[in-house]
């Protein structure tokens, strides 16, 4: 996703400051192009040497030596995307009023690149009109800006406006740029999009159990790009899932069992505007969970071998109610995808069903790539193979021509 692209990171003066190093590796051992620019309160919390050894480049800082003589115009016509973490109250005002006091903001005006801000600061200056107004006005312009984490402040409490952990920030910037290369724009604003990931767990006994092989990226990736886009998003995933970075501001529901999944999605599908149910429901269950762990002699038979009683999961995808919202299902196939994919379009009651051949190793169940086909009553389309994340913004901006 971020190969051979040429960003530049824009670190100002907030004490996250000091996580940025980290973020930045993470995007050169993803094959970006890194560069980075400083504002002078920035030096208090991290040293321009420190990125000058991770990206091998000169630092722009403000009063000190660049290689080229116009240094803020070099650096914005080398660009191909910005990312400014952490975005202090103070640039965010600034940037948005046009004022550029110093070499990195006199480099963001000259950009003609897309921008990624990720702010960080107190929750009382997070909150601020004027703080909410300056935001809303990047917006206004085309820009993206990253809701804050909650969690523990600097000041000692918690509270909402914590940068996110640089894991979370890397994801939001592979979306940032899915949804750049979108050929029409993505605004998945005033929608509620509710979302499940990851494979259930059914339990035999407290030791024992039946899963899947699906790991809820694919998932995950649909509601960290529905969010970046504006979406208001609910992310029910099972224990799988546990640990991939999500974005600030999607409601998270851990869930275990098909019949967990089950109830927590017809709890929150009211009012929703689209359901993807990406989650990969195990097809059965034990019949009789057992309390303690079950002996080899409790479930052998004659002849040494297992004989488990199993009895049907519910079909969650075919008993969700499906008016007043865009229903997008799954199918894992492993031979004649498309025509199982169709035939689960009508069996579902579904909008689409997202096709994919998992009989290839490469891509599908715990890869970061995925190859599908868009399945609809117009007919099949298949994305090229790209990441999870590109294939999300792809789902999401078919989602929103069809809803149309």
């Amino acid at each position: 996703m971020l190969k051979g692209l040429n960003l530049t990171v824009v670190v100002t003066g907030g004490i996250a400051a000091y996580k940025v190093p980290d973020f930045v590796r993470t995007l050169i051992k993803a094959g970006a192009n890194v560069r980075i620019a400083m504002t002078e309160a920035a030096l208090q919390f991290v040293t321009p040497f420190t990125f000058e050894v991770l990206t091998k480049h000169a630092v722009l800082v403000e009063g000190q030596a660049y290689p080229d003589p116009v240094a803020h115009i070099a650096l914005a016509d080398w660009t191909d995307y910005a990312i400014v973490v952490p975005s202090t109250a103070n640039t965010l005002g600034k940037y948005a009023h046009g004022i550029a006091d110093n070499e990195a903001l006199s480099m963001l005006l000259a950009l003609n690149s897309p921008i990624l801000f990720v702010p960080a600061m107190n929750e009382k200056m997070w909150a601020n009109p004027a703080t909410q107004r300056n935001i809303e006005q990047l917006r206004l312009d085309g820009h993206t800006v990253l809701e804050p984490d909650t969690g523990f402040l600097a000041e000692g409490y918690e509270g909402k406006g914590r940068m996110p952990a640089p894991d979370a920030i890397f994801q939001a910037v592979q979306a940032f740029v899915a949804l750049d290369r979108l050929t029409e724009t993505l605004d998945l604003s005033g929608n509620r999009i509710l979302v499940s990931a990851g494979g259930t767990t059914e339990k035999l006994d407290p030791v024992r159990f039946l899963t899947n092989r699906s790991s809820g990226k694919m998932g995950v990736a649909i509601a960290n790009v529905a969010t970046l886009a504006g979406g208001q998003v609910t992310l029910v995933q099972t224990n799988h899932a546990v640990g991939l970075p999500v974005l600030p501001g999607i409601k998270v529901i851990t869930v275990e069992s098909a019949q967990e999944l089950y109830d927590q999605m017809h709890a929150q599908v009211a009012d929703q505007d689209i359901v993807i149910m990406s989650a990969a429901v195990s097809d059965y269950r034990a019949a009789n969970q057992a309390d303690q762990k079950m002996k080899k002699n409790q479930f052998s038979s004659d002849e040494g071998g297992l004989t488990l009683n199993l009895v049907e999961n519910p079909d969650i995808l075919a008993s969700l109610p499906k008016e007043g919202h865009y229903t997008v299902g799954f199918a894992a196939e492993t031979q004649d995808v498309i025509a199982y994919a169709e035939q689960k379009l009508v069996k579902k009651g579904a909008d689409m069903i997202v096709a994919n051949d998992v009989s290839d190793q490469t891509i599908g169940f715990n890869s970061d790539e995925n190859q599908v086909t868009l399945v609809t009553t117009e007919g099949a389309i298949t994305l090229e193979r790209q990441s999870k994340i590109g294939v999300a913004a792809n789902i999401l901006a078919a989602v929103q021509e069809h809803k149309k």
